[in-house]
């Protein structure tokens, strides 16, 4: 069945965050190939006389651009800065009605996709029955485990979800938050994993990535790739790392975000800085090269949905080690995967890298957890789900 669909989240690449929400466009991009999809991408409306801000580049983003094939429009949404955060989804809806609008008449979605549940779910939701159009949501991690604590988010994000079609989860950790925090009906939420771009997350020979990345042969290299978020407990990593004394160690962090000035001075404080490097944002095509450079992949987050990196470190047969949250232990599922830790405790994460560095590891065992992952057969499950809730739409 071709279907015509409405693609709206801020959670997706423009041309100054070419990696935000790179698992949402891989998706796309396989939907794309069989049916029409429009994707509106907001992104918050910023005066030009304000562009010298860190958010500076919102004023500079284009109504309308093109990513890797893909046509995306970026309607501005009101929103106030971190104040009266719980207005940030009415503020969206009342802002995109008329751009949105205009883009049902013109293409005349069959169904509304949106991911994030707040606020761009309930804003999504909303704009869906107003248009009268039927309406999936899917959700991602943080917006469930961290956003539905305030009451008046729990609130909202509870009506978007109780109030869309069809509620897609990345884990099944998450489908039970939603159950349980918020009272959905299992039949509600479908389970729609990760997956991986197969073509470039492969193995490749270890001492000639380090070579065209100017990293030392013969020392052993743990990699976290991560948002520089407080949520990703890169700070945890670093002291953990401080605690390994053993020579020939090195830590590099790929990534960008708020913390980067506070890790930074804490690399100094715990003078790691002749056995760490903050690399800071890479291109996403560029990190097959640093994992299959690295021995080990680290992930100290506080919380997660299902992490990406770690099925990217598997199809590169790169084991882990990774707290112990959410979605990650469906993901790390045996033992010969990889390894386990608190989270938020540096003493066990320590012991969790200087185990995973001493171990040896089978990587052809690694490879097989993720083999037959695509996005392309993601694309198809979400595909079933968008035709099960237009059958029902229709039949109602």
């Amino acid at each position: 069945m071709r279907i015509k669909i409405l693609l709206s989240t801020s959670i997706f690449p423009n041309r100054f965050e070419i990696n935000r929400g790179v698992y949402i466009k891989k998706q796309i991009q396989e939907l794309a190939l069989r049916n029409r999809v429009t994707i509106m991408a907001p992104v918050p409306y910023l005066p030009r006389f304000l562009k010298g801000g860190a958010r500076g580049f919102y004023a500079e983003i284009p109504i309308m651009d093109h990513i890797d094939g893909l046509e995306i429009r970026h309607p501005r949404f009101f929103v106030i800065p971190k104040l009266l955060r719980f207005l940030h989804g009415p503020f969206m809806f009342l802002s995109l009605i008329g751009e949105y609008r205009r883009a049902v008449r013109r293409e005349r979605p069959d169904v509304m996709l949106g991911f994030w549940a707040y606020p761009d779910g309930f804003a999504t939701v909303l704009l869906a029955r107003l248009f009268r159009l039927p309406v999936v949501v899917g959700v991602l991690g943080c917006d469930i485990n961290q956003l539905t604590r305030p009451y008046l988010h729990r609130v909202m994000i509870r009506w978007a979800l109780d109030n869309c079609d069809q509620v897609l989860s990345v884990s099944d950790a998450l489908k039970r938050v939603m159950v349980e925090r918020l009272g959905l009906s299992p039949r509600k939420v479908t389970v729609i994993p990760n997956g991986i771009q197969e073509g470039s997350f492969s193995p490749q020979e270890r001492d000639r990535a380090r070579e065209m990345l100017g990293l030392a042969r013969e020392e052993q290299i743990a990699l976290c790739v991560a948002r520089l978020e407080p949520i990703k407990g890169v700070d945890v990593l670093l002291r953990a790392f401080a605690r390994i004394q053993r020579s020939g160690r090195r830590l590099v962090v790929i990534g960008d975000g708020g913390e980067m000035p506070r890790l930074r001075a804490l690399v100094e404080e715990l003078d790691l800085a002749h056995r760490l490097q903050l690399v800071g944002a890479r291109p996403h095509e560029e990190i097959p090269v640093w994992m299959n450079a690295a021995d080990l992949l680290v992930l100290p987050s506080l919380n997660e949905g299902w992490p990406n990196v770690l099925m990217e470190a598997f199809a590169c047969g790169r084991p882990v080690v990774a707290s112990r949250v959410g979605g990650v232990p469906e993901i790390v599922c045996r033992p010969a995967l990889g390894i386990l830790t608190r989270p938020g405790d540096e003493e066990d994460l320590a012991r969790g890298i200087e185990e995973g560095l001493e171990r040896k590891w089978d990587r052809k065992t690694i490879r097989a957890r993720v083999q037959g992952r695509s996005w392309a057969v993601v694309a198809g499950e979400l595909q079933r789900e968008l035709e099960r809730v237009l059958e029902r739409h229709r039949s109602a």
